[in-house]
């Protein structure tokens, strides 16, 4: 009920109750009806003044009403944009923090990752720390083989130099050997004598590498295999005896023949074998 209803029903209340004190009044007393009605008009003139003045008021209130009406609706928006507001701020903190909690989940997830990654690198560590223990002893080991082999190497330096010392006299026999034999080839050679002592090896074997048509044959082995000018060898193939051939000019690992016409048996050619005696 607004307040000009209640200012209403007061107004009424009030003049029931004047009527039904009149009415009282009327019944108790035995006045003259015309003061009574004097009495009345009165009452009722000052009634009306009371109406008028309540009017008035009422009117007063009305407008207080509506200028609180107004007041309390530009509160009312002002509170609704201030809610709206409120609401906009309380839906981007939603935002944020369902923002945050996406990135909570993704730190927890990179976390979960990153433990796993470091799990599994921490048990790669442990094996590349066993790996380089191992690798430490083997080290070991092998530095007391390197020592070792150290140790052997300088012996078997002190062997060479004892062995190239040894050979450096050997060849130094060879030398004073081969002279004196050149001696003796190039005396017997003037005396028209051929040496019996200048023999190839007994197990020289050879390949022929090439014929020439002047009937030279080159062979595969030479002055490091003790073959020396002038020696004779014989030329096979499968065991077929094929002729002699008589060392002209030599070098260390090859030589080159002449046929000897008298012991000529058949074709010679590249491949075939020759050796200081026929197998």
């Amino acid at each position: 009920m607004t307040r000009l209803g209640q200012i209403f029903t007061l107004l009424l209340l009030i003049l029931s109750v004047a009527f039904f004190v009149a009415s009282v009044a009327v019944n108790a007393s035995h006045k003259n009806l015309r003061d009574q009605v004097t009495e009345y008009q009165s009452r009722v003139r000052l009634l009306d003044t009371s109406i008028e003045e309540l009017k008035k008021a009422a009117e007063t209130n009305k407008t207080q009403l509506a200028q609180e009406q107004v007041a309390r609706r530009v509160s009312l928006a002002a509170l609704q944009t201030q809610l709206t507001t409120e609401l906009d701020k309380n839906q981007q903190a939603n935002t944020q923090l369902n923002d945050l909690n996406s990135k909570n989940t993704q730190a927890t997830q990179s976390l979960a990752q990153t433990l796993a990654e470091l799990k599994r690198i921490t048990s790669e560590n442990d094996l590349l720390k066993q790996e380089i223990d191992k690798i430490i002893t083997d080290r070991n080991g092998q530095r007391r083989t390197v020592i070792n082999l150290t140790d052997e190497l300088n012996g078997l330096k002190s062997k060479r130099i004892d062995l190239e010392s040894e050979i450096k006299n050997l060849r130094d026999q060879a030398t004073l050997y081969q002279a004196m034999a050149d001696t003796r080839g190039a005396a017997l050679a003037a005396a028209g004598l051929k040496d019996p002592d200048d023999v190839p090896p007994s197990d020289l074997k050879g390949v022929v590498l090439a014929v020439g048509s002047d009937s030279s044959v080159e062979i595969s082995v030479g002055r490091d295999d003790g073959l020396r000018q002038g020696h004779q060898l014989d030329v096979f193939r499968n065991g077929s005896y094929l002729g002699r051939i008589e060392i002209r000019t030599i070098a260390d690992d090859k030589a080159v023949g002449k046929v000897l016409p008298s012991f000529r048996k058949g074709f010679i050619q590249a491949g075939d074998r020759v050796a200081s005696k026929v197998y």
